[in-house]
């Protein structure tokens, strides 16, 4: 029990000084080494801030950083690191940026202004289009003149475009044929059957959003990869400090100034849990290593796909393991068939794992990887594996997502850039992605076409294109800011049939984006063909087709409003 004192004092950071369950208040940056001292204290956490952090009836920030340095010591960082945690904004970032940001994905959740919903029409105080100019761009004597008026060009096309897009939605889908459940009565209305003020107000908002969302989807496509956007992140200390570690062992300048002032940002606020995080040479080694040896072994061959957009479920290697057991049964013939099924097998398992290796460095598909590597000598084979792991000077130099191959599902995408962003956020699953590139092809949206102006939607495809040839000349990674959100990319993506649930079912539900709703409509296709009873507890996966996605989700967040209202009303 505590004294009459001690519960005045805890008052102000915890939310019962009684129960035995309750919640932390107002201790931003403390609260990880409290809780780090339940392994070794023999009271709770009421009775360790009291002991140990409170001095005089408060907390003293000096006494309380030089605890948590010490817990961190005894307890090791990387643990108590999960305990802590802190918000930061990301504003005014190249979307290019936020995937190096958002690839980082467990202990952080990020939450990105939406090209879904927000039209990049607008230019700033100062005039200027919202993308991003850094000197390594705009300054570049080579490319940076065309690097500026070709992103002028490409965001003013965009501008010009948002009206003629409403307006043939609008032609569409007029308001007098609309039809959305503004009441929640599980019956669609139209306008004309609407005589409640209030309720006609919901219709006409529920509509604006309706064509709103077609338009942003379908316009997104021009947007490039230098736009500026806002990233809002929760994450733990160890999230943090990997993040940074991350940023500034990149070697482009925008991803290093966002690392130095994020770690500037959080030193403020959570100082012990990042102050580990520096440029890590090791990962940036590797990666120049891998970069140059793809080079040396694959050139800058880009393997595009038959179709596109291209969905393919990797298999396990088994024209590898029916040739590998032929050979070894010709050459040990007095073998058991268990024995060389189970060697046959480990080669192909470790094809598949170098192709993992070198594939983010590359521009071929996993497949063709596998066939290449499968052709090479032993000491070929070996270089590429020594070339990925490196010097390893302690456990914290830690290879990459390559070693990541034996998953149930492997999945080799070609999609639209889009659909990558969309797609990639998800936790449970491990990828890999190659660089952007606008050499695989566009995904033109066929309301632009039909609209009668895919010819200005393709002269950004075209600057875009001539641009990236340009910048590419001295630079592949930087040239990825002048790539179009509607330009193919080729990424992998392995996951186990929990995820597969999760993910497929939530990415075909009827508000989701057409592009990707038919990429998860697609993997579920595929899953099927290798088994259908997995693809069958996959029972919410909706294959129907919705072409006003929006619509049905904005109505019955106007049902939902109408109930808070109600809720909230004033009582008189």
């Amino acid at each position: 029990m505590f004294t009459d004192e001690e519960k005045n004092i805890l008052q102000k950071y915890v939310t019962s000084a009684e129960d035995n369950v309750f919640a932390i208040k107002g201790l931003s940056g403390i609260v990880g080494a409290v809780y780090a001292r339940y392994s070794r204290a023999k009271g709770g956490f009421r009775e360790t801030l009291l002991k140990e952090f409170v001095q005089e009836g408060n907390i003293d920030p000096k006494h309380a950083d030089e605890l948590i340095a010490r817990v961190l010591v005894a307890y090791g960082d990387d643990s108590v690191g999960e305990l802590e945690g802190a918000h930061v904004s990301f504003e005014k970032i190249s979307i290019l940026s936020t995937k190096e940001i958002e690839d980082h994905r467990i202990g952080g959740s990020p939450i990105e202004q939406s090209t879904r919903y927000v039209f990049y029409d607008q230019k700033d105080d100062s005039g200027s289009w919202l993308y991003y100019r850094g000197a390594e761009l705009a300054e570049n004597p080579k490319f940076g003149k065309q690097y500026l008026q070709t992103m002028d060009f490409i965001f003013q096309t965009y501008a010009d475009l948002v009206e003629p897009m409403r307006n043939y939605f609008m032609a569409l889908k007029p308001l007098e044929s609309a039809e959305y459940d503004i009441n929640g009565d599980g019956a669609k209305e139209k306008w004309s059957d609407l005589t409640n003020e209030k309720d006609q107000k919901a219709f006409k908002i529920t509509y604006n959003a309706d064509l709103r969302t077609k338009a942003c989807d379908t316009l997104r496509a021009l947007l490039p990869l230098s736009t500026f956007t806002n990233v809002g992140m929760f994450g733990n200390g160890r999230f943090f400090q990997t993040v940074i570690t991350h940023l500034l062992s990149q070697d482009m300048p925008e991803f290093k100034g966002i690392g130095e002032k994020a770690l500037a940002a959080l030193s403020e606020v959570i100082p012990q849990y990042v102050r580990r995080a520096k440029r890590n040479e090791y990962d940036a080694g590797i990666r120049q290593a891998m970069y140059g040896l793809a080079g040396e072994v694959f050139g800058d061959e880009i393997g595009k796909p038959p179709a596109l957009p291209h969905y393919e479920l990797l298999d396990k290697g088994e024209r590898f393991i029916v040739r590998k057991f032929d050979e070894i049964r010709k050459s040990k013939p007095q073998a058991g068939e268990a024995d060389i099924l189970t060697e046959a097998m480990q080669y192909a398992d470790d094809l598949r794992e170098m192709a993992n290796i070198i594939y983010p460095f590359s521009g071929l598909s996993m497949n063709a990887l596998m066939d290449k590597i499968s052709k090479m000598n032993d000491a070929q084979k070996e270089k590429i594996i020594k070339t990925y792991i490196g010097e390893r000077k302690t456990r914290r130099d830690r290879p990459g997502r390559g070693l990541e191959s034996g998953y149930e599902y492997n999945f080799d995408l070609v999609t639209n850039w889009g659909v990558y962003k969309d797609l990639m956020r998800h936790r449970i699953n491990s990828q890999q992605r190659q660089l952007f590139t606008t050499k695989i092809g566009f995904y033109m949206p066929e309301e632009l076409v039909n609209a009668g102006l895919e010819e200005k939607a393709l002269e950004c495809v075209s600057k875009a294109g001539a641009l990236y040839d340009l910048i590419a000349e001295q630079d592949r990674v930087l040239a990825q800011y002048a790539v179009l959100h509607g330009h193919y990319v080729r990424w992998s993506m392995s996951f186990n049939d929990r995820e597969a649930i999760h993910m497929l079912e939530l990415r075909s539900t009827p508000q989701g984006h057409p592009n990707y709703r038919l990429a998860a409509q697609a993997m579920h296709k595929l899953i099927e063909q290798r088994s259908k009873w997995r693809a069958e507890i996959m029972s919410f996966v909706d294959h129907n087709d919705y072409y006003w996605s929006r619509g049905d989700s904005e109505a019955k967040q106007r049902v939902k409003e109408k109930e808070l209202d109600e809720q909230f009303k004033p009582k008189p």
